[in-house]
């Protein structure tokens, strides 16, 4: 493990997603973060395996529905903490609780937190690692709530969008001037001209005194309601009645002390079977694409730029087709242009 820094750095990895888009392999009972759609590991565990190079595995948190235990002690069986929510509650919730839970156990308010999705593919470790030791001793040192923000390459509709300030102060991030929902596509080609604005990588590091101060402004009643049905054991009683709501709305568009460092580590959230698609063209080169474990069975003739994936042993052909994504299992089949893949969230 790389050497840690001079101050308490603890990671929550989010992994309460159902990632409806990736049906019919991503299910209730096995959402996204738990397939293996590149090498021989999956999502949630590459992130693991990502953070332990820098950070100690008795320091490495998960947070995820009590409906995925079974899941996450078969796939991280060497992480011991888990912070279970009784039902899905959007980020909001979910990162109270977590804070809650950390102070619980004795972290000083003086420790930094890194929050990082379960989901998300980085290409490039070694640039993540090095952004990640800046963020965290900025964080650090000056209060402030870091987060990461990725060029545009491309002015897409499914990311959230950060805008930062112009002017720079001499250091390696930028005011945040605001957070923007997914835009439309005419926004979106603004943002990508305009040369401020970055791609929304959900990935923040706070000290744990910031972002409790925060919770007390923005969200008194639910934190004190969460704080003390953590000390209480009543939280199967509250989570439900909780409201849902994301911690970019609840909290990080209304707070001033936000800063967003450029961050380029080959980082995408793949959020459909086109986007992977995509993703494994740009770091591969490959003009067909076959997830792990259909390589064997998948053959194509006079076709292009199309998606495979089957956890059968049947043989699939694909002859004069272009653009297709077609995924194989045992009680479904799914063939859709990449154009239309978003569509797949209407089936579930």
């Amino acid at each position: 493990m790389a050497e840690q820094p001079n101050f308490p750095l603890i990671a929550v990895i989010m992994a309460g997603g159902s990632g409806t888009r990736f049906w019919p392999m991503s299910r209730t009972e096995k959402p996204k973060q738990y397939l293996t759609l590149f090498g021989n590991r999956s999502l949630i565990q590459a992130t693991t395996d990502r953070l332990k190079k820098k950070i100690s595995s008795d320091h490495i948190f998960v947070c995820s529905g009590e409906n995925q235990t079974a899941l996450l002690k078969e796939q991280l069986p060497e992480l011991r903490n888990l912070i279970l929510e009784p039902c899905g509650r959007n980020t909001a919730p979910c990162l109270m609780l977590s804070v809650a839970t950390l102070l619980s156990r004795g972290f000083s308010e003086s420790s930094v937190m890194g929050v990082f999705p379960s989901d998300h593919v980085i290409g490039d470790n070694s640039a993540f690692l090095r952004l990640l030791d800046r963020a965290a001793e900025e964080a650090f040192v000056t209060k402030d709530i870091i987060t990461f923000g990725i060029k545009p390459t491309s002015p897409h509709t499914g990311y959230g969008y950060i805008e930062a300030s112009s002017e720079s102060d001499g250091s390696s991030s930028r005011r945040v001037k605001r957070f923007v929902e997914k835009p439309s596509l005419e926004k979106a080609q603004e943002y990508l001209k305009n040369g401020n604005f970055f791609w929304n990588a959900g990935i923040f590091f706070w000290r744990l005194d910031t972002v409790k101060k925060a919770f007390e402004i923005f969200l008194s009643e639910e934190w004190n309601q969460i704080q003390t049905a953590v000390q209480n054991g009543t939280l199967n009683h509250l989570y439900p009645k909780l409201k849902q709501q994301s911690i970019d709305v609840a909290v990080l568009e209304k707070v001033s002390n936000v800063r967003v460092i450029p961050a380029e580590m080959n980082w995408s959230d793949i959020g459909s079977w086109n986007a992977l698609l995509e993703h494994v063209q740009h770091s591969t080169g490959l003009n067909n694409v076959v997830l792990p474990g259909s390589d064997s069975n998948v053959q194509f003739l006079g076709s292009n730029h199309c998606l495979v994936a089957s956890e059968s042993a049947k043989k699939i052909v694909l002859i004069g087709l272009d653009d297709l994504i077609v995924v194989e299992t045992k009680d479904a089949i799914l063939v859709t242009h990449r154009a239309h893949d978003q569509r797949v969230k209407e089936i579930t």
